[in-house]
């Protein structure tokens, strides 16, 4: 049950031409899904491989998608026209291997699932399967909630800058920017937003990620050879299982890429059969995860070096190095076209490992955010990790010894190690939005990890009742673990299907026309001839190929050398900001005085927040001063009682 603190808003009424749109935009979805799917059959039909599954072809796809991206991201090529081909070019390549594998037996390289099958039990999991797919596509078309403090200033301004600029442009004074991703998840996003509106944005985490998700369900129910009856219930809890979906960051896209993962590394037809081929894709995909969100990438690393050290284990050391050397290869491969562009905008290669760039830690105006507290490391990031040890043990010790099990429990590790570095990292923050698109696939495969333990005992018909009641435990296991996350009083999840499945059949608009009005005035009234630092609540209204505009979604958390001016004046801010080329700051001061005077001060002093969150509540405490000094004396360019534009080069006459 969500809280009534969180209001449902007043939603227009539903119309034809509403559920037109929503029909559309989930059509959209799916072709973007299939041209996916097209890229990634063309590299396995290049790489000799005729026939590959649906699910394979678009994990696989992701890695060339997000590659190409980068590509046309340094070009700057993110235009409507270019990502319109860019699709096509996907589903032709898709149609023609789809015609090219029409002659090869369909049942090559695949396990035949064995008896054992409960047409009622089976008719009825199906059932479950088919309506939570339908509530949660549905759900992904509109949302009635964005998170205040991430999405609007950030999260769904950026892919709006990158289409309007034409790549991921430089935002030296966002710390999103720098710490969320690389930008391969606002590529994604723009592939949505080249044919619809902004409401749509989180399409393509949710719709096409549970798109990918589903197939995927069915694809490892097949490896693991799987009964139907068991299938349908793999795949029912597949569909049970949320993710937070606190804000706009990917979570679902991400999950479903995670066992996409074991996928590919559990195959034992045609990409067993070409090793290097599997390591390969392993590679692109974690590098294509590292991309749309940069905490992901230890986790997908991980994956195939743990693949790796098995592989070593099971046949040579020559085989492991040969895995991890073309598995990284594939990563970075990936990766550079971001990386050499977040290089060029940020000063970094990839944060922080590999630079801090811009953000406030270089130059040391507050803690950063992992400042291993070890009371805190053991509160919050431990105890939470310690169940995935236990369960990584459990798959490794009960599971079958062939290639699905064996990519069970690689994902199983990755995700316990992965996860105790990045809380380390963080120090403590959010370690349960960060780490669960991979910790929650490794608890699925607990089902048909033990399911097939069932089909196959040991010991006889004994012995398969005694996995038959480890199967149901491990079911019972995994529901237990969606109810929790569904219905975590910090996100609500199932509370939010319900409502954004009925906002999602309406028109619903992100900011009411007042609002958007309200902008347009404020960005008419700012002159062409100086760059603009805005801190506003709804920057993604902005018009970014208009003005020249750097967003500051958290005041003071980057900036360019020689570092944000915090604990001074805001006339050093004014000098400052000046000698980095900016003339006009636009701030939302209606809305920042209650982060000021209530969050903000309330944040910094609650003992139980991470160093990161008293670190940026401090700098916008600083940098929200700054600006109501410079309000004092400078001349306003516009201002209607909430927002303001102030010329910092000339002082206000009053």
């Amino acid at each position: 049950m969500i809280p009534d603190s969180i209001p449902m808003p007043l939603l227009p009424a539903i119309t034809a031409l509403s559920l037109l749109h929503f029909a559309g935009a989930i059509l959209w979805s799916v072709l973007i899904l299939l041209s996916v799917a097209g890229y990634g059959s063309l590299l396995l039909r290049l790489a000799g491989v005729r026939r590959v599954a649906l699910a394979t072809a678009a994990v696989a796809g992701f890695g060339i998608v997000l590659l190409l991206g980068g590509v046309l991201n340094l070009r700057g090529l993110i235009t409507a026209p270019v990502l319109f081909g860019f699709l096509a070019l996907g589903l032709v390549a898709g149609a023609l291997g789809w015609v090219q594998r029409g002659a090869v037996n369909p049942a090559a390289d695949q396990p035949v699932p064995p008896p054992g099958t409960r047409i009622w039990l089976t008719t009825a999991l199906l059932t479950a399967f088919a309506l939570m797919f339908a509530l949660r596509l549905g759900a992904s078309v509109h949302t009635p909630y964005y998170q205040i403090s991430d999405d609007y200033n950030f999260y769904l301004a950026s892919p709006v800058k990158m289409l309007e600029t034409h790549h991921f442009a430089s935002d030296p004074f966002s710390e999103r920017r720098i710490m969320s991703s690389l930008g391969g998840n606002n590529f994604l996003e723009v592939l949505v937003l080249s044919a619809l509106p902004i409401e749509d944005v989180q399409m393509a985490d949710r719709a096409v990620g549970l798109l990918l998700l589903a197939l995927l369900a069915f694809r490892l129910s097949r490896q693991f050879n799987l009964t139907r009856t068991q299938t349908a219930a793999f795949a029912a809890l597949v569909l049970a299982m949320p993710q937070l979906q606190f804000n706009l960051t990917f979570v679902i896209l991400p999950s479903a890429l995670f066992l996409g993962m074991v996928s590919v590394a559990a195959d034992t037809g045609a990409l067993a059969r070409k090793p290097w081929l599997q390591a390969l894709l392993l590679g692109l995909i974690a590098g294509g995860i590292g991309t749309i969100k940069s905490t992901y990438i230890v986790h997908g690393v991980l994956f195939f070096v743990v693949f790796a050290l098995l592989e070593t284990r099971r046949g040579s050391l020559l085989a492991g190095v040969q895995v991890l050397a073309i598995a990284g290869f594939g990563c970075l491969l990936v990766m550079f076209p971001w990386m050499l562009a977040n290089h060029q905008a940020s000063a970094t290669w990839f944060y922080p490992s590999l630079g801090q760039g811009y953000h406030y830690s270089r130059y040391r105006l507050y803690p950063p955010p992992g400042n291993y507290d070890l009371r805190i490391i053991a509160k919050k990031v431990l105890p939470f990790n310690l169940p995935m040890v236990v369960i990584a043990a459990a798959i490794w010790i009960w599971g079958r010894r062939d290639a699905g099990s064996r990519a069970a429990v690689t994902l199983a590790i990755a995700a316990a190690v992965a996860s105790i570095l990045v809380g380390i990292a963080t120090g403590g923050d959010s370690v349960r939005r960060y780490n669960y698109p991979c910790i929650l696939p490794a608890i699925l495969l607990l089902y048909p990890v033990f399911a097939s333990r069932v089909n196959y005992p040991a010991g006889g018909s004994s012995d398969g009742r005694r996995w038959r009641l480890v199967e149901l435990a491990s079911a019972a296991f995994i529901l237990l673990v969606a109810v929790y996350v569904g219905l975590n009083t910090f996100t609500y999840e199932y509370g939010w299907y319900l409502r954004s499945f009925r906002a999602s059949l309406t028109d619903l608009r992100i900011t009411s026309p007042d609002v958007r009005a309200e902008y347009a005035a404020l960005q008419a009234a700012i002159p062409k001839d100086g760059a603009v630092l805005e801190t506003l609540a709804y920057a993604f209204l902005l018009d970014f190929g208009h003005h020249r505009i750097y967003m500051a979604d958290v005041p003071g958390g980057a900036s360019l050398p020689p570092g944000w001016p915090a604990r001074q004046s805001g006339e050093a801010l004014s000098e400052y900001l000046q000698r980095s080329g900016i003339r006009y700051l636009a701030y939302s001061y209606h809305d920042g005085v209650e982060l000021t005077d209530e969050a903000a001060l309330y944040t910094m002093h609650d003992p139980h927040a991470t160093q990161w969150i008293h670190s940026e509540n401090a700098l916008q405490l600083d940098a929200h001063h700054q600006y109501e000094e410079l309000a004092q004396t400078r001349r306003h360019v516009f201002d209607d009682g909430k927002l303001f534009v102030l010329d910092l080069q000339q002082v206000a006459t009053h």
